[in-house]
């Protein structure tokens, strides 16, 4: 019998796994959250406008049957206990703990299920900087002093003399900000504007001035378990920012390369000590830890915790690791939950797709254009619907369109033993989309060394700690 996926979402981002599995004839349902108070977090209050709500909910209209997560856990309720084995259960981020709780109260063990303790570690920066040091020998925590008021965090940015912070917030409604600069002054504006223009939301939660460390790279090891067991790593190098040379705003992941590791390799021993494995154990089903970390050629220091989620757009880059040249993504899911390694391919490349003309989902606030955000649409290639994944897609009479007001379109994959083989299938995936609107990041610059935080610099440095350390003879 083949496997039952049931998806949790608020965002849209798990829509096109949804879509995939559809295609490949999974029986899926979709339970989309109305609102960010569904959430029930203390001091997470929904600001989302009438027609923003209108705009979300449309998404993957007329492509996919979506009803309310409450109607989902209703449903859930009623699946008799000798079949609940027989369903997947996925939530989009690790806000969503309160219904993963509830569904594992009902029984439910196989999954993604995100719990408050990881939500805590991966948005409370003090608690996660405290189980970082208790237990990550090899990893080094910058120092940072908290905030509860933008006008403190402003006072202090001014009255420092000779260092560089990194702004990040403790809460859901501000982003992270790393001044690109080694100018002081220059980097005191930078940190400044953006608590002056996200004031509401860094106070919402609090936030933290972090020493900046210079000359760093930055890495993202993940490893994922099942039951309990290992079952695959890799290291995930990402590009955040919208331009060439990462430059301009910070968009997520623009680009994005993952490399298949072996459990035993250096990496992965620092960044997943004993302490990992044992709340590995602890947890059903699926299990994904992966630690930020920045390399400045001696050591890695600490940046966040993110665990019992998917990363946005890494999981693309990772799961199409698994294409053997046919639909892949329901034999991912399958090959883990058998405690298989899914990983067919050493690498796994990434590229998003934007809209242009769309102004949602930035993370400072700002726009990546100012052409019409009106639904356009469409096109691809049957030949690459393997290997594209849509985010803000929804149909519109007999043409598929994008949801205007959302620039994030979609990410075009690829994967190989060849690294840069990889690369080239991704940007032939993304040649084989039409849409008016189009931009992305182009294929020089995937390849590209000329700049410090390229990707392959960035792999290039941490090659030595890949090895496998062999046995003296």
């Amino acid at each position: 019998m083949k496997m039952k996926f049931v998806f949790f979402n608020l965002e849209p981002y798990p829509l096109p796994l949804a879509a995939h599995l559809i295609v490949e004839g999974y029986e899926v349902l979709v339970g989309t959250l109305q609102s960010a108070n569904r959430l029930m977090i203390t001091g997470l209050k929904s600001t989302e406008s009438t027609e923003d709500k209108k705009q979300r909910l449309s998404i993957y209209d007329g492509l996919i049957k979506k009803q309310t997560a409450d109607e989902i856990l209703k449903f859930l309720w009623n699946v008799p206990k000798n079949e609940r084995d027989d369903y997947f259960i996925f939530f989009d981020y690790n806000n969503m703990y309160n219904i993963a709780e509830q569904c594992l109260k009902m029984g439910f063990k196989n999954g993604l299920f995100p719990t408050k303790w990881y939500y805590r570690m991966e948005k409370e920066r003090a608690m996660a900087k405290k189980f970082v040091k208790e237990n990550y020998k090899d990893i080094k925590v910058a120092e940072s002093i908290d905030f509860k008021t933008v006008q403190d965090g402003i006072k202090f940015i001014n009255d420092s003399e000779d260092k560089i912070y990194v702004l990040k917030s403790n809460g859901n409604q501000a982003g992270t900000i790393v001044p690109k600069t080694d100018d002081v002054e220059e980097g005191k504006k930078i940190l400044i504007e953006a608590l002056t223009k996200q004031k509401k939301g860094y106070e919402a939660g609090g936030f933290l001035l972090e020493e900046k460390i210079p000359n760093c790279l930055e890495v993202t090891p993940v490893m994922v378990f099942y039951d309990g067991e290992p079952v695959y790593s890799l290291v995930e190098f990402e590009c955040k920012n919208l331009g060439s040379g990462d430059i301009g705003l910070q968009k997520g992941g623009n680009l994005a390369l993952s490399v298949k590791t072996e459990f035993d390799c250096e990496l992965n021993k620092i960044s997943f000590p004993k302490a990992v494995y044992d709340l590995a154990k602890k947890h059903p089903g699926f299990a994904i830890f992966d630690i930020g970390l920045l390399f400045n050629g001696e050591d890695f220091y600490f940046t966040e915790y993110c665990a019992m989620r998917f990363g946005w757009d890494g999981i693309f880059s990772e799961m199409v690791m698994r294409d053997e040249g046919s639909p892949f993504v329901g034999k991912y899911f399958e090959d883990v939950v058998a405690g298989k390694n899914p990983l067919s391919n050493k690498f796994g490349a990434s590229v998003r797709l934007f809209n242009l003309g769309g102004n949602k989902n930035t993370e400072d606030g700002g726009n990546t254009g100012s052409l019409p955000e009106e639904d356009k649409t469409v096109e691809w290639d049957d030949s690459i619907s393997n290997n594209l994944f849509l985010y803000m897609l929804k149909k519109k009479g007999k043409e598929c369109v994008s949801v205007g007001g959302f620039d994030f379109l979609g990410v075009a994959t690829g994967a190989s033993d060849v690294l840069e083989t990889a690369v080239n299938k991704a940007y032939d995936v993304v040649s084989k989309v039409q849409y008016e609107n189009l931009y992305y990041r182009p294929k020089f610059d995937f390849l590209s060394m000329d700049y410090k935080s390229s990707i392959l610099n960035r792999l290039s440095a941490i090659k030595p700690f890949l090895e496998v350390e062999k046995d003296a003879d």
